[in-house]
C-alpha cells in the first residue's frame, strides 16, 4: 500500500481527495496538512511514499515548501495537484524538483495512475498544458542558475517574508539569508525586492 501526505488549504477539497484515494484500497493517507509550513514539518518528521500537494497555500507557499522538502530529503516524491494550467507553472514545479503535475479537474482515474507511476519511479508532466494568458517564458529559464537554497529563499522573498522571518523558517542566520538574497539579485539581474517580484510575475512564478 502506498502511503501519502496530502496538503491543501481547502479542507473539503483535501477530504474529498482523501476519500477517493482511500476507497481504492491502494493508498493510506498518513497525514493531512492545511498549509505549507505544516506540510514541511510533518513530512520531515513522518516521511511518506508520496506527497500530494497544492501550490497556493498559506504560511509557506507550495514552491517554498517543495524546495525546503527536497533540500532536506532530496529523494522525496512530490506530486503537485493544482488548479493552474499555465505552462510556466508546470515548468516551475518541474524545475523545483516535483515528480509530477496534475490539474485538480483531472479524472480521478488519472490521479490514481499518476500516484502509482510516481511511486514506481516514473514522472508525469502534461505534454500540452492549456495555454494561459500569462507571458511567454523563455526556453532558457534563469531560475536554473540558482542553487536549491537560493530558489527556496527566492520564493519566500517573493511571498513577502522578511530576512528575519526567512531565517527563522529555514534555521539560518539573518546574515546568511542576506548573502543568499544578494546572490539571487545578482544572478537574476535585479536591484531590489520590487524588481524581483516583477521578475516572478513576468515568469509566471507569482501566485495570483
Amino acid at each position: 500500500m502506498i502511503s501519502l501526505i496530502l496538503a491543501d488549504d481547502h479542507t473539503m477539497v483535501r477530504q474529498a481527495i482523501a476519500t477517493t484515494l482511500k476507497a481504492t484500497g491502494l493508498f493510506s493517507i498518513t497525514y493531512e496538512c492545511g498549509d505549507g509550513a505544516e506540510l514541511v514539518e510533518t513530512a520531515l518528521k513522518f516521511p511518506a511514499d508520496i506527497i500530494l500537494m497544492d501550490i497556493s497555500m498559506p504560511k509557506m507557499n507550495g514552491f517554498a515548501a517543495l524546495e525546503k522538502l527536497l533540500h532536506h530529503r532530496p529523494q522525496t516524491k512530490v506530486i503537485i495537484l493544482s488548479m493552474h494550467s499555465e505552462p510556466e507553472y508546470v515548468d516551475a514545479v518541474k524545475l523545483a524538483g516535483a515528480r509530477a503535475y496534475i490539474q485538480k479537474d483531472a479524472p480521478s482515474e488519472l490521479l490514481i495512475q499518476i500516484i502509482q507511476d510516481v511511486a514506481s519511479g516514473k514522472s508525469y508532466f502534461p505534454a500540452n498544458p492549456q495555454q494561459g494568458s500569462g507571458p511567454v517564458v523563455s526556453s532558457i529559464n534563469p531560475m536554473e542558475n540558482l542553487t536549491r537554497r537560493e530558489r527556496e529563499i527566492f520564493y519566500l522573498v517573493v511571498a513577502g517574508r522578511s530576512n528575519k522571518q526567512i531565517a527563522q523558517l529555514l534555521s539560518l542566520s539573518a546574515k546568511t539569508v542576506e548573502n543568499h538574497r544578494s546572490n539571487i539579485f545578482k544572478k537574476l539581474k535585479v536591484a531590489s525586492t520590487v524588481e524581483l517580484i516583477h521578475f516572478a510575475a513576468k515568469n509566471g512564478l507569482l501566485e495570483p
